[in-house]
């Protein structure tokens, strides 16, 4: 447990002195319209098709930009929806710049209310501060939601004891593909 621990707070250290700059978006496709990309902290799902640009997490705000130019190498779209799997900031840290730039962004209610308060990360011995209005999600559940758009069902499922207290988990019905955050 010591080892798990040691390592999350070596990777979150890790994170927070990286220079953006050199981080590389990769994008994979694992279905016909779930692509999965990589770059810093967590990996980001997409559901990329004719009704709309979905995105599963955003890591740093500093990455925005070259997460943005990765899904136009997939569609002119937009991304209209931004799903936060949980609070923590290499999920939600590109909530802001995606927020204003028109993205609806969902999570579960508990993540709204650790992003709208100061809060601390006990592992890491790291005070946040409350979000800015725009970064907040709009549109929070309290167990399970659904998304039926580019010819899938994405359901949407909090895990109540898992990393954290709004922890979700994505899947995708008709892709057979699952995206669990942390």
């Amino acid at each position: 447990m010591f080892a798990v621990c040691a390592a999350a707070v070596f990777a979150a250290a890790a994170s927070a002195q990286q220079d953006f700059s050199k981080v590389e978006i990769q994008t994979e496709k694992l279905a016909d319209t779930v692509y999965m990309m990589t770059g810093a902290g967590g990996n980001l799902g997409l559901s990329v098709g004719e009704d709309a640009v979905f995105v599963i997490d955003d890591q740093f705000a500093p990455l925005t930009p070259k997460i943005q130019a990765a899904i136009a190498n997939l569609t002119s779209k937009p991304v209209k929806f931004v799903l936060n799997t949980h609070w923590h900031f290499d999920h939600t840290g590109g909530n802001e710049n995606l927020g204003k730039a028109g993205a609806i962004i969902v999570a579960h209610e508990n993540v709204r209310k650790r992003l709208s308060t100061e809060g601390f990360i006990e592992f890491l011995g790291m005070k946040t501060k409350p979000e800015p209005k725009v970064a907040l999600p709009v549109v929070t559940f309290t167990r399970d939601i659904s998304f039926r758009l580019n010819g899938d069902e994405l359901v949407v499922t909090h895990a109540p004891r898992a990393h954290t207290d709004g922890d979700s988990i994505v899947r995708f019905g008709k892709s057979n593909v699952v995206h669990m955050g942390d």
